[in-house]
């Protein structure tokens, strides 16, 4: 399994206070991937950096098989070949067709082939009813659909989901897990979710990272890391004694 991500050393502070310490991680390709922890255990900084968004202030970090420089032109050559989707996926101004075409159009795709990848993505989001409609006007649940439709249409290595299914309703949550899937199995994406719904994490994820304090203390495979977890700290949250 080729690794589409190998961190060493990396460490980030804010100010006099170190939000991340990882020794050594690496993520191969074509799983689901999820990052569980407490608040301010640091996993959407460890999301930042390997998505590239963040700079790390020690360490080395290698991303899609190249060693990160963090020149322009390679952060932007290796963002391209990445997505995300935040819990309140922001929409831009105009309709669906135009939101889910946005990142096709920054890289100049032709527009007959950006039409079928549009209405692709939409289709299998069951969002094509709404293509013409205000993206700003949808709710929730229809709006985290086109964020994904979006993030799909640019056909990304690697998928980064922050929350995605925290402020919807649970049919569309449900919806969405069922899409994460079809993405993962079907169209050979790797994914890599942070999620506080446990449930859902047993669910979808093939491999777990368990955060604390900045620091990974505990990685397995899913089924075994929820039924045998060795760290206590991983136990207790698993089991719902720490709050988070």
């Amino acid at each position: 399994m080729n690794a589409e991500f190998k961190l060493f050393n990396i460490s980030k502070r804010y100010g006099q206070r170190e939000v991340l310490n990882i020794d050594n991680l690496e993520i191969g390709g074509g799983r689901i991937y999820c990052i569980l922890g407490p608040n301010g255990a640091g996993k959407t900084t460890l999301f930042r950096i390997m998505s590239l968004l963040t700079l790390n202030d020690t360490g080395k970090i290698h991303v899609l098989g190249e060693e990160v420089t963090w020149q322009k032109n390679q952060v932007v050559r290796l963002r391209r070949k990445m997505a995300m989707v935040t819990q309140t996926s922001f929409m831009f101004e105009g309709s669906v067709y135009y939101n889910v075409a946005y990142g096709l159009r920054v890289r100049n795709t032709p527009a007959a082939e950006e039409r079928k990848t549009v209405n692709e993505s939409l289709e299998l989001l069951g969002m094509m009813d709404f293509i013409n409609q205000p993206a700003r006007n949808l709710s929730g649940g229809e709006r985290q659909k086109v964020a994904i439709a979006r993030a799909l249409a640019v056909k990304p290595r690697v998928l980064f989901l922050d929350e995605p299914t925290s402020n919807i309703d649970p049919a569309s949550a449900l919806d969405i897990e069922r899409y994460i899937q079809y993405i993962n199995k079907e169209m050979g994406t790797t994914i890599i979710m942070v999620t506080h719904n446990l449930f859902q994490a047993r669910r979808l994820s093939e491999e777990i990272f368990f955060m604390w304090e900045g620091k990974i203390i505990e990685k397995g495979e899913s089924e075994e890391l929820f039924e045998h977890a060795q760290d206590k700290r991983t136990r207790s949250f698993i089991k719902g004694e720490i709050v988070f």
